[in-house]
């Protein structure tokens, strides 16, 4: 019996080997190639694919050539791609193959067609939407452009002031308007200019939309805006005309330059000084949360504008003092350029009405200000004020 088994075990160890040597000699070869779509306008973003029948062996990279030289292809086992916006157009020839270290091809390279259109490409239009012819120096200038473009490809405007400062780029979309600010602090007459450009190959710029604004010479204002650390605009960290806010460098009170008298600014957050927020004239009997002197306690525990302990409720003749007078009906009668978020309401004010300590002064800011009493459980707006440092 042993004289036959050496020589089948003979026979099956190189049928083993036989199967080794089958499958290293197996070479890595490209089976399909695909590129999608097949045919598009110039600029279009094709997708080239190709499958292996097995995984790529080391050192060895599928590579694609477009026409401009070898580019890897990325993926994993089998599957590999390439994404590419192409812009040359025509009928174009893309050529796939597997490559060694030394970029040397191994094996055939397998190819492909596909076609490239031309496009029109428009140029956008520039349009100003808003924009005033002059502003004070060192005031804050508001530009308004909407940029159109039928392709609607539209990548930004640029806006260049023309006073030696950075111009200013803003991303855009089509027909929506941007504003664009900014402070001149040089007088005299600036022709500024502003144009829009598209995502287009290659980039169109609309025409070049020119605008002259004259810089004026400050004029003495009634009112000077405090931001909330309490310093005056264009002082310490305080911005030359502040935004409304509750950052420390925010507007949040407007002084009186002739009274010296400080006055909260409104606002439309929702937060304590909400423009929309009632209250009682000191009626405890009528809920502490909603009393003129709760208020009062609360505005002075913020330290608003940096002073705390002497906010407190206005007199009548100091709230008149904000009317603005001669003013047509229906106008808001007071300078909404310093004391926005005004309500065309009543304002309670500390002042008592005699021989009733159940009333007290109002003062209604509507058709030219005037002012009435009332009870003091009535809800009407509240407007704080301090003196003057």
């Amino acid at each position: 019996m042993n004289k036959y088994i050496a020589p089948l075990c003979f026979i099956f160890v190189i049928a083993v080997i036989g199967n080794v040597q089958a499958a290293t000699v197996t070479k890595t070869a490209i089976t399909q190639t695909s590129v999608t779509p097949t045919s598009a306008t110039a600029g279009t973003m094709f997708k080239f694919s190709a499958t292996l029948n097995v995984p790529l062996t080391t050192g060895n990279k599928v590579k694609i050539d477009l026409g401009k030289g070898l580019a890897s292809m990325t993926g994993t086992r089998t599957s590999y791609s390439l994404s590419r916006a192409i812009f040359t157009t025509g009928s174009q020839t893309y050529k796939v193959g597997i490559y060694n270290a030394k970029n040397v091809l191994q094996g055939k390279v397998s190819s492909g067609n596909y076609t490239v259109s031309s496009s029109t490409n428009n140029a956008p239009t520039l349009t100003l939407v808003n924009g005033d012819n002059s502003v004070e120096q060192n005031k804050v200038y508001t530009l308004q452009l909407k940029a159109t473009n039928s392709d609607n490809n539209l990548r930004s405007i640029t806006v260049d002031w023309k006073d030696g400062t950075k111009a200013e780029t803003q991303t855009s979309t089509n027909d929506t308007p941007l504003t664009f600010t900014h402070v001149y602090n040089k007088l005299g007459k600036f022709e500024l200019s502003a144009t829009a450009v598209d995502n287009g190959r290659p980039n169109l710029t609309s025409t070049v939309l020119l605008k002259t604004i004259e810089i004026t010479a400050p004029i003495d204002s009634p009112y000077t805006k405090i931001c909330n650390s309490g310093a005056l605009e264009g002082e310490e960290d305080c911005p030359i005309n502040p935004v409304l806010g509750n950052k420390a460098n925010d507007w949040a009170c407007t002084q009186d330059n002739k009274t010296g008298l400080m006055w909260e600014v409104k606002t439309t957050d929702g937060g304590l000084r909400d423009m929309n927020k009632r209250y009682s004239n000191f009626a405890a009997d009528f809920g502490a949360e909603m009393n003129a002197d709760s208020f009062v306690f609360d505005v002075n525990s913020q330290s608003l504008c940096g002073a705390s302990g002497d906010w407190r409720m206005p007199t009548k003749d100091e709230l008149l003092g904000i009317i603005k007078l001669g003013v047509s009906y229906g106008t808001l009668p007071i300078d909404t350029a310093y004391f926005p978020n005004t309500q065309r309401e009543r304002f309670w004010s500390s002042s008592p009405v005699a021989d009733d300590s159940y009333s007290a002064w109002y003062v209604v800011f509507d058709d030219g200000g005037y002012s009435f009493s009332y009870s003091k459980g009535g809800y009407y707006d509240v407007r704080l004020v301090r003196n003057a440092q």
